[in-house]
């Protein structure tokens, strides 16, 4: 991470504790969400409102049915809608009651930011959609640091250091302390990943585990 922020002149890096896992965690922490779509393509200024609805009900029927609770799920609506002759959509929110008038209306709004005009042609609705949302606990992430966790040196190479290793302290960095300082070269290992702060890079470890690198004036050999 240090060396990719040398080559975009980016002085601070953040290390979440979970780096190495960070997919999984994202899925931990990532809210439960069924998504559900049916092709319609019709014209919007000639489509008819009550059959629309008939096939949101469908939807929404089916990412309820998927949801581990259903009560409390958020539900959303949502049209993929294109010009006549387009061969792209954008998908725009639609209300409890499909009108016809707020979907062209927010199709414009949608283009206009999108591709920076809008269009006085006829919009055709594509696909309709539902989607189910419950928003899930963010995990919460303790370090509780205690203490001893050099382990050892290890002798590593740096570009633009010279052609000789340099010893790096190597730490467990579970067992860092919140607000422990780390001066670079340095390792630091973990059972799913291996940082690396580098020489003219210093660390900290903040109280969730984070780690911030930030780029020193110079190297101290």
């Amino acid at each position: 991470a240090a060396a990719l922020a040398d080559s975009l002149s980016v002085d601070r890096v953040v290390v979440p504790r979970p780096g190495g896992v960070l997919s999984a965690f994202g899925l931990l922490a990532a809210d439960e969400s069924y998504d559900a779509v049916r092709t319609v393509g019709v014209a919007l200024d000639t489509a008819d409102p009550a059959t629309l609805e008939t096939v949101y009900d469908g939807l929404v029927a089916d990412v309820l049915s998927d949801a581990s609770e259903p009560d409390a799920a958020r539900v959303e609506r949502g049209a993929d809608c294109r010009y006549a002759g387009q061969s792209f959509e954008l998908t725009v929110p639609v209300d409890d009651e499909f009108d016809a008038r707020a979907v062209a209306d927010r199709f414009h709004d949608a283009h206009e930011r999108t591709h920076g005009y809008a269009m006085d042609e006829s919009i055709e609705v594509v696909n309709l959609r539902a989607t189910a949302t419950i928003a899930g606990s963010e995990p919460t992430i303790r370090h509780e640091g205690a203490g001893d966790a050099a382990v050892g040196t290890r002798k590593a190479h740096f570009p633009g250091t010279g052609t000789e290793p340099r010893a790096a302290t190597v730490y467990d960095r579970d067992r860092l302390e919140t607000g422990a300082s780390i001066a670079g070269p340095a390792v630091l290992e973990q059972a799913e990943s291996t940082t690396v702060v580098p020489p003219a890079w210093d660390g900290e470890i903040l109280a969730d585990g984070t780690l911030i690198m930030t780029r020193t004036e110079e190297d101290e050999q």
